[in-house]
């Protein structure tokens, strides 16, 4: 989850420099893992920002307190969420989801869902493999970027930005419509 060697490929700081994100925002990392973003995405929010890490398994979860505690990070806050609904403790300015796309059961409801918990104007940050890529074929992962693109603007958002910057995967942002 959180291998040092994962920032060859992910290329994490331009990642979050792309997603222009402004001081004191308020964050989702939907999807967290072991919070492998949350650190980067902190940074960017700065101390009044906060950054929610969000994710169904309780073990990543735990990993994420520790790890952040052991960081010194302190604007970062796991949630547990459900399956099919975040459980954001309140609106956020932006939602940014790393590999974790492809996982998604019905990814148009849960997006169509997920405008509750964002802001007017709440962008979402979808970096996911491409279908026929780097782990398609050791573990079935990745999602086609025109197939994302369908889906979120099926849910409700407009693409804003689509980034050819990471070798393996798509990188887009759509804007709530």
């Amino acid at each position: 989850m959180n291998d040092p060697a994962r920032d060859e490929w992910q290329n994490p700081q331009l990642v979050v420099a792309k997603l222009a994100i402004a001081p004191s925002s308020r964050v989702a990392d939907l999807g967290a893992g072991g919070g492998y973003f949350a650190g980067y995405l902190a940074k960017a929010v700065g101390p009044e920002g906060t950054v929610y890490a969000v994710d169904i398994n309780d073990t990543a979860l735990d990993i994420i307190s520790k790890e952040m505690k052991l960081r010194g990070i302190t604007n970062v806050l796991p949630i547990r969420a459900e399956p099919n609904d975040a459980k954001l403790p309140e609106p956020v300015d932006f939602v940014f989801s790393s590999n974790t796309y492809h996982h998604m059961k019905d990814r148009t409801a849960y997006f169509k869902s997920l405008t509750r918990y964002l802001k007017p104007n709440g962008r979402v940050a979808i970096v996911d493999f491409h279908p026929n890529g780097f782990f398609s074929g050791k573990l079935g992962h990745g999602t086609a970027k025109e197939d994302v693109r369908r889906e979120m603007e099926s849910a409700g958002y407009r693409l804003t930005a689509d980034y050819d910057v990471i070798d393996r995967q798509h990188f887009q942002i759509f804007i709530r419509e």
